[in-house]
């Protein structure tokens, strides 16, 4: 095996080669939960206040021939260009979206708007789109395996611009060779991202994706213009820029046996996935009983190095919470959901906060060396007559290697959309999603949202 870059193109070719005939049934099967799971996370994140504010500037009652792609949820249309930006955001801002530990991070927020535009565009039919996610979500998390991109950066709008501008090139019916050469462009075109903007609630976080979602659709047109990157300037970026080193190996080690999407996890919670695992374990203690307040001496929690570092106690806003393990705990220990714990008075409760205060979040290195196959967790509650009770988690919910929760997912997808959808309709979403591949042409599906 060839231990250079070059592995990265070589993949790109080999993706570039698959056909539908080339994928198998349960990547199918899993790639329409995720846009379904993708679609419903840019429809709830479009009522952030930020969003509803970019939405009227620019949002248009009926198509014309500028506004030509529908806003998902709004009844609106607008250009690719805010389009690309819109979904791109919104998709992330509630904390909902699929993610990849081997990526760590979120290839399909960063694919679902380029190819959403694409197919609409191109005329693209149900099984062309599925096709091109697929190719786009592993070219992607690949990069980003290989990499291991520094830890005090945020994922969005980074690595996943790949997979946004493969799948759109495919969708666009471009030739292999310029395809190659619009994702060596936009792998050189990541955002410089704060990991600090997530956990101090900074939205600009949210923005990453959007932009890099429009960086992705735009590359392929810089590509076409005559812009040019190269194999040699994405292995400066990616293995030394952006991280310490570059395994060639993982490129194309077990390519396909499965695809990396098919090693996904659907997050059941919104907050941010390293947080998971504590919070199942937290689950756990709380199945039995529910724990009395004043009796709580304390809560430890010994997690991976990449979850101990959500251990903020007094989060500001919204954002911030989800990315706080000992506020989303105290919430929990305070018999709230998870989906009524980011509002003003459970956000800002007084006993929530002070709880929160006595929950010690650290790291255990032997979990850390899990990484990236286990995300582990250990919960324990000690109480003030001195007994303790603990739980532990080596794989949150919603993870590939547990059986696929479909009744979990349909549960989430109407809890995000009790606000705007009755149950039947977000039912009815469901089903036309799971027959994608045999709607002709796409714009079908995208009509079935909107009715």
């Amino acid at each position: 095996m060839i231990l250079s870059i070059q592995n990265f193109t070589v993949l790109l070719d080999k993706l570039l080669d698959l056909n539908w005939e080339d994928l198998s049934e349960s990547t199918i099967e899993r790639t329409k939960w995720m846009i379904a799971d993708t679609m419903f996370a840019a429809w709830y994140g479009m009522g952030s206040k930020e969003l509803q504010n970019y939405v009227n500037a620019v949002g248009c009652n009926q198509a014309d021939a500028v506004n030509t792609i529908p806003i998902v949820g709004s009844g609106l249309y607008t250009t690719p260009y805010h389009h690309a930006i819109i979904h791109g955001t919104a998709i992330v801002c509630n904390e909902l979206d699929e993610g990849n530990q081997f990526a760590k991070g979120h290839p399909a927020a960063h694919i679902f708007a380029p190819a959403f535009i694409a197919a609409i565009e191109n005329n693209a039919s149900g099984s062309d789109f599925i096709r091109a996610f697929i190719i786009g979500y592993e070219a992607a998390s690949r990069l980003a395996y290989a990499s291991n991109m520094k830890d005090d950066m945020h994922p969005h709008g980074t690595w996943g611009i790949i997979g946004g501008t493969v799948a759109a090139g495919i969708l666009q019916k471009k030739e292999k060779k310029q395809i190659i050469e619009a994702a060596l462009l936009a792998a050189t075109l990541p955002l410089t991202t704060s990991w600090e903007a997530a956990v101090t609630g900074m939205t600009a976080r949210n923005l990453y994706t959007g932009l890099g979602s429009l960086v992705a659709y735009q590359a392929l047109q810089f590509q076409s213009f005559g812009f040019q990157s190269s194999a040699h300037v994405v292995d400066h970026v990616w293995g030394s820029l952006l991280s310490e080193r570059m395994n060639y190996e993982l490129f194309l080690q077990d390519l396909w046996s499965p695809p990396l999407l098919e090693k996904n996890y659907f997050k059941l919670y919104p907050s941010c996935r390293f947080s998971h695992s504590a919070i199942d374990a937290m689950l756990n203690l709380l199945q039995d009983e529910q724990v009395v307040i004043e009796q709580v001496e304390s809560v430890k929690v010994d997690t991976y190095n990449l979850a101990a570092r959500l251990d903020n106690p007094d989060p500001k806003n919204d954002l911030a919470a989800k990315f706080s393990i000992p506020f989303l705990l105290s919430t929990l220990l305070h018999g709230n959901t998870l989906f009524n714990s980011f509002n003003e008075s459970v956000l800002f409760d007084p006993s929530v906060r002070s709880l929160a205060k006595e929950i010690n979040v650290c790291e255990d290195p032997e979990m850390t060396e899990l990484l990236p196959n286990k995300r582990a967790a250990r919960v324990t509650i000690t109480l003030k007559n001195g007994n303790s009770k603990t739980s532990y988690v080596d794989a949150a919910s919603g993870g590939y290697e547990q059986s696929f929760p479909t009744a979990r997912m349909m549960e989430k997808f109407k809890q995000m959309m009790a606000s705007s959808l009755e149950e039947q309709q977000v039912e009815r979403i469901v089903q036309a999603t799971l027959v994608l591949d045999e709607t002709n042409p796409f714009k079908q599906w995208v009509i079935a949202l909107q009715n």
